[in-house]
């Protein structure tokens, strides 16, 4: 049984329409728009759930393999998204990487405790059917995740018996109200998935207001491979993209792989 990340005492958000209602049509757009613009040999579809998800999968271009990366954009963004993850999708399989690239569950329309709860498990159905794939395959599983989804994903690998990666690189992983921004930090520091963690040296008020919190609790909980690094500005900017790839494909060589 998974154990939910919220607490009752976040029912105090105000009730609206769950993210479920307003759905389908922006997953179902961004799939679409990317039908148009990439080969169709990249398309994939998983199975979760009673649901269908697209991902986008593209396979090492080295004559040996090292694993599967494994991309979860923020729950704005969509499996080739602009910020980050459709860079690393790319440029990581000239390193050895085969590349899944995730189609994530539609943003919520306001961070409340029940929405948060079914955003989570949607998430983890899609998580479980992309890390089978993914381990059906030879090597290492290393799992790339950003924003929201980055942080909601944090907490289930403390939270949960869900199958954890060989390491974790996470993106600006936040969410928007203090409380629950706090609980990511203490999961980051109690799971023993090796993390890198990206943040922008013009974040947002979340991130910012964590980085200090995530590197005392690390340290209290003697989380031994873990490593904060700032980017030296936005990941929207390509000059900048390209230091973190640096970072990420550095980190993997730390790990081994």
């Amino acid at each position: 049984m998974l154990k939910p990340l919220l607490c009752c005492g976040l029912l105090m958000f105000s009730s609206i329409t769950p993210a479920v209602d307003m759905a389908a049509s922006v997953e179902s757009a961004h799939s679409f728009d990317l039908q148009r613009q990439l080969a169709s040999n990249e398309f994939e579809t998983l199975k979760a759930g009673d649901i269908t998800f697209t991902t986008l999968y593209k396979p090492a271009m080295t004559a040996f393999t090292k694993g599967t990366v494994i991309l979860l954009p923020d729950w704005s963004q969509h499996a080739a998204s602009p910020r980050a993850i459709n860079m690393l999708r790319q440029q990581l399989v000239d390193y050895g990487w085969d590349t899944l690239a995730v189609m994530v569950p539609d943003p919520l329309p306001h961070p409340d405790a029940e929405n948060l709860l079914t955003y989570q498990n949607e998430l983890l159905l899609r998580l479980q059917a992309a890390m089978e794939k993914a381990q059906s395959k030879t090597g290492s599983v290393i799992v790339v995740a950003q924003g929201s989804s980055g942080a909601i994903l944090n907490q289930l690998y403390q939270s949960s018996d869900v199958a954890k990666p060989d390491g974790l690189v996470l993106l600006s992983a936040y969410l928007a109200e203090p409380a629950l921004n706090e609980a990511v930090s203490l999961a980051l520091a109690k799971h023993k998935v090796p993390t890198l963690d990206i943040q922008q040296q013009d974040d947002n008020a979340f991130v910012l207001a964590s980085s200090t919190l995530r590197l005392q609790l690390v340290r209290k909980h003697i989380k031994e491979l873990y490593r904060q690094r700032i980017l030296p500005g936005s990941m929207d900017d390509r000059h900048n993209q390209q230091w973190l790839f640096s970072e990420v494909n550095g980190w993997l060589s730390y790990l081994g792989y």
